[in-house]
């Protein structure tokens, strides 16, 4: 005969466990990284159960440490709250620096390309004089938007690069 109790304690456990998962897939965390998480529970009959039952949680949750706070954990960023606890996933995504680097390298080059090719034709007195005004004045407008691109791309390249 199974115990009310007990199918309590599974139901808290198992809604524990499928909202630690959920919160690592909307992080977009690796299936196979180990992140820590955080768990509030007022209850302290529900908290001794979590604790009683931790090492089952950090390995079917895919958690590296399962830490206890004393306070609710409802308001941080990525937390599931429910009627019984608060869970926070503890998740700062590395950036590959190495990639990024090369992605803002790659962008500065096509953002100076397409500088360049509007400067060429906008200096050329015949083209401007030539053209139809809304399609220089639509030009002029698209090099300022670049060169704010490329100033932005070029700011973040520094900070990676440690030139602040």
């Amino acid at each position: 005969q199974i115990s009310l109790a007990a199918e309590t304690d599974m139901a808290i456990l198992q809604d524990l466990i499928v909202s630690v998962r959920n919160l690592r897939a909307e992080l977009k965390v690796e299936p196979r990284e180990k992140v820590p998480a955080q768990i509030f529970a007022a209850d302290s009959g529900v908290r001794s159960l979590m604790q009683q039952n931790q090492t089952a949680i950090e390995r079917l949750a895919n958690v590296g440490s399962l830490q206890f706070s004393e306070t609710s954990l409802a308001k941080l960023p990525s937390t599931r709250s429910t009627a019984r606890f608060d869970v926070h996933v503890v998740y700062e995504k590395k950036i590959d620096v190495a990639a990024e680097r090369d992605r803002l390298k790659k962008e500065l080059e096509k953002f100076d390309k397409e500088i360049a090719s509007l400067n060429r034709q906008l200096n050329n007195t015949e083209f401007v004089a030539k053209a139809p005004a809304q399609v220089v004045d639509k030009m002029r407008k698209r090099h300022e938007e670049l060169q704010v691109l490329r100033d932005k791309a070029r700011s973040k390249l520094d900070e990676l690069d440690g030139k602040q």
